[in-house]
């Protein structure tokens, strides 16, 4: 009886390969043979699944941050407190720059620059439909917040950007000198310096 094939499985496995691949090699010099290799599949099965190297970066990207949003998601839901799960998305964040995550947090700044020169504008659909998706959840989050009175009424679209740049531009300084500081400190340290800002009283007011 012929083995029966898992697609999903057998896709997330090539994603999988292919983000480890780009964390060595850089986006730009990853080769669909070496994903193929890194997977233990033959370089035809790749294309039973992904028509193109740009196809696999851009389902690669998607695949790791949504890994990186069911990280987070966790810490999130054990919460019921508004502002503890915005908190805690945040430092959620500390939770991703652990174990393998932290091997792959380079090359998640590779992905960002192929999708913004893509010309094509495939690469950076994708990534501006997955930045718009992470806007969603935080600003719900901020919502909820001014709703039940935790923080001052703010453009909750605008700060939900800002408190996303603010993780993103951490990973980059990192990346560019990892002796600068912890980076893993330094999102722990996201609420207190950001979002305690946005509260009615903050701890530093007498």
């Amino acid at each position: 009886m012929p083995k029966i094939i898992d697609k999903k499985e057998k896709r997330g496995q090539i994603l999988d390969a292919a983000i480890r691949v780009c964390a060595q090699r850089g986006v730009k010099n990853t080769k669909i043979a070496e994903i193929a290799e890194k997977a233990g599949i033959g370089k035809g099965t790749v294309y039973e699944y992904f028509q193109s190297k740009d196809e696999i970066i851009s389902a690669g990207f998607r695949y790791f941050m949504e890994h990186v949003g069911e990280v987070i998601g966790r810490r999130v839901s054990t919460l019921s407190d508004p502002l503890d799960k915005l908190m805690a998305y945040f430092s959620g964040w500390a939770d991703v720059l652990e174990g393998e995550f932290m091997g792959f947090i380079e090359v998640v700044l590779d992905f960002w620059a192929e999708g913004i020169r893509e010309d094509k504008g495939s690469l950076a659909f994708n990534l501006a439909e997955l930045y718009a998706e992470y806007r969603s959840v935080v600003k719900l989050l901020l919502d909820d917040c001014v709703a039940a009175g935790c923080i001052r009424p703010v453009d909750t679209r605008i700060a939900a950007s800002v408190l996303l740049g603010t993780v993103d531009g951490l990973m980059v300084q990192w990346i560019a000198d990892r002796t600068a500081f912890d980076i893993k400190a330094a999102v722990e340290a996201l609420p207190d310096l950001i979002i305690y800002g946005l509260q009615k009283e903050t701890p530093y007011e007498d």
